[in-house]
């Protein structure tokens, strides 16, 4: 069902200042991020104009999220406003600034887990410094306790960090407090304050919550409400290395949501191909959808004139970036046709490296590294050609920028992005990943064409640079919308697992488990999964299970990368909305190990786990 203009506006369900446009259905929409730093990167941009085009394009009002306290005075609202990057119709809430300017019978929405068993004053920090906040250290410098203050004087939390044994990190209990200096709620971890907070701006209202962080990610993967959609968007790779195939080893920052995405209702891929490659991997059921990043319109003029030999980047100067490979392929190909200059627009730990380079190619006065930019896209509309030399990315946005304004791009074909957007010799051109002659190669090709060659080019890449623009976008973020369901979620508490029977042989292991859960006798899927104590690998296969009985076999491949150690396992159970991850329960009576390099145990504790005493590929072949 395809999402067009109009398609959910419906004036009688719904009264309100802006008239909904109908691109997106009903409900609240908010993005959650932890801060918006002075000067920010491509994620926080995408946030930024993803929020301002839902309201922009649908005429609503969009809600930012942020929990950093250096934000509690609201000025980066004001800032953004001013500077153009927001539209007025996006606010910047912030949990200090919202929690500071509450009525006490506002504060009360904020829901304790915790029951005051101990009097939070006996802990109170004084105030001396005059400021917001009062910290408490230990003589190596960890914070054990901060307190904050509203600028009347009175506490507003108090969150002690030391409750196991004072003076040493361990245990946790936040405290909020109304203005006569009464406990309204307590928490024992900053992540059910964070929730509880959430729950006080939803308001059980119909909400849409997207994430782009792997923080965000990470802090919401478990907020499950009736009432809120929750979205994760994955802006790169979801391998650390891209090399790898699709079951390598996850970047340890995005572990916690990789392994937990089937708690999302909606996971939001920026390509067709990375959808594939993880719903592929297993790492999800049925929530995996593609929706790209937009770009903004630069009416970028075919017909303008532009220095052929001219070209431009924007990119991090990082080793994940390659720029090194930039810039020899121009000095390679400066060798055929001279004259062929480039500026980079970006900043990072590699610049000096990179100038030392550039000089020591007598480049110097040809590449010239600009350092951070504001607005940098546009020197594309001055641009002949681009270069993305990336070792992956989860789409490529400065691809369709160069296109956009007219650019046309030359980009590695790395996973992910370019071959979703490029054809190549169309609209831009394609090479081997990591081959710095073919780069060189085709910067000589598109600096010696004929202009009408040129401008035809150019002309096919804003069209095709159109068919991501803001409004063909926001249609699909409408119809990956319109497909969620605020279906009541299943109440589940603690199930049980019981290993039944595992059989390790040098062709894989085989096992069954019988199932206890609200999930158990109605499951979409079930899998087993396994999570390395070491490094940030993690994996699933998906089995049968009928009546509570989970049967799966395992191919010893898929442990072929884990490192030596131990693996704990697990069994996930997925239906609709619903997730239910089980540790197994196992006896080693029950567990039959034919190899070595690669056992199953019972932990201290009762629960399956295997241990990896040699690398299984290599065990195999021997």
């Amino acid at each position: 069902m395809d999402a067009t203009p109009g398609r959910f506006s419906s004036p009688t369900l719904y009264k309100h200042r802006f008239p909904h446009n109908g691109l997106l259905p009903e409900g609240n929409y908010c993005a959650l991020t932890w801060g918006i730093v002075e000067e920010f990167g491509g994620m926080t941009t995408v946030i930024l104009e993803r929020s301002s085009a839902f309201a922009k394009e649908d005429n609503r009002r969009v809600e930012i999220l942020t929990l950093a306290p250096e934000m509690k005075d609201g000025t980066r609202e004001k800032e953004l406003h001013s500077e153009g990057r927001l539209d007025r119709r996006v606010k910047i809430r912030n949990v200090w600034a919202d929690l500071l300017t509450r009525r006490d019978r506002k504060l009360a929405d904020m829901i304790g887990e915790l029951e005051e068993t101990e009097d939070p004053f006996d802990d109170v920090l004084p105030r001396t410094s005059g400021t917001w906040t009062e910290t408490r250290t230990n003589t190596e410098g960890a914070v054990l306790q901060v307190d904050r203050y509203r600028s009347n004087g009175t506490l507003l939390v108090s969150d002690r960090q030391d409750m196991r044994r004072r003076g040493r990190r361990g245990g946790r209990r936040i405290t909020l407090f109304d203005r006569k200096s009464r406990p309204i709620g307590q928490w024992s971890t900053a992540r059910a304050f964070y929730h509880s907070w959430f729950d006080s701006v939803l308001a059980g209202k119909k909400s849409f919550l997207i994430s782009d962080s792997s923080f965000a990610g990470g802090l919401i993967h478990d907020y499950r409400r009736d009432n809120v959609i929750l979205c994760q968007v994955m802006h790169s790779h979801f391998l650390r290395d891209p090399s790898s195939g699709i079951y390598g080893e996850l970047p340890p920052a995005k572990l916690e949501i990789l392994s937990h995405l089937d708690s999302f209702d909606l996971v939001a891929n920026l390509t067709n191909q990375q959808r594939k490659d993880m719903a592929q991997a297993q790492l999800a059921t049925s929530n995996l959808r593609t929706v790209s990043n937009f770009t903004s319109d630069l009416h970028g003029n075919p017909d303008a004139a532009r220095a052929p030999k001219h070209g431009a980047m924007i990119a991090r100067l990082v080793h994940a970036k390659r720029v090194s490979d930039a810039v020899k392929a121009v000095h390679q190909a400066s060798k055929v046709v001279p004259g062929i200059a480039l500026d980079i627009y970006g900043d990072g730990k590699e610049r000096v490296a990179l100038e030392t380079m550039t000089e020591s190619l007598g480049m110097a006065g040809l590449v010239t590294f600009h350092g951070h930019t504001p607005g940098a896209k546009r020197k594309f509309l001055e641009a002949s050609f681009s270069l993305l030399t990336s070792r992956s990315e989860g789409q490529g946005l400065v691809i369709l920028e160069s296109m956009s304004a007219g650019c046309i791009p030359i980009a590695y074909d790395i996973r992910y992005g370019p071959a979703d957007i490029i054809t190549d010799g169309v609209d831009g051109f394609l090479v081997k990943d990591g081959d710095v002659d073919a780069l060189a190669e085709a910067i000589s090709r598109i600096t010696t064409m004929s202009e009408d060659e040129r401008r035809t080019m150019r002309r096919a890449a804003l069209r095709r640079a159109s068919d991501f623009f803001a409004n063909r976008i926001i249609m699909s973020w409408g119809k990956v919308f319109a497909e969620q369901s605020f279906d009541t979620l299943t109440p589940i508490s603690n199930g049980v697992a019981e290993l039944i029977e595992a059989n390790v042989t040098l062709d894989g292991i085989d096992i069954s488990v019988n199932i206890e859960s609200p999930l158990s006798h109605h499951a979409e899927a079930a899998y087993l999964a396994w999570r390395s104590r070491k490094e940030s690998h993690f994996g699933r296969i998906d089995g049968s299970i009928v009546m509570g009985r989970f049967n799966t076999t395992v191919p010893l491949s898929r442990f072929s990368d884990l490192p030596l150690g131990l693996i704990d396992i697990s069994i996930d159970l997925v239906n609709g909305r619903d997730f239910h991850r089980i540790r197994i329960s196992s006896d080693d009576s029950r567990i039959k190990n034919a190899i070595d390099h690669l056992t199953l145990y019972t932990t201290a504790h009762g629960n399956l786990s295997a241990k990896v005493h040699a690398p299984t590929g290599s065990a195999i072949e021997s």
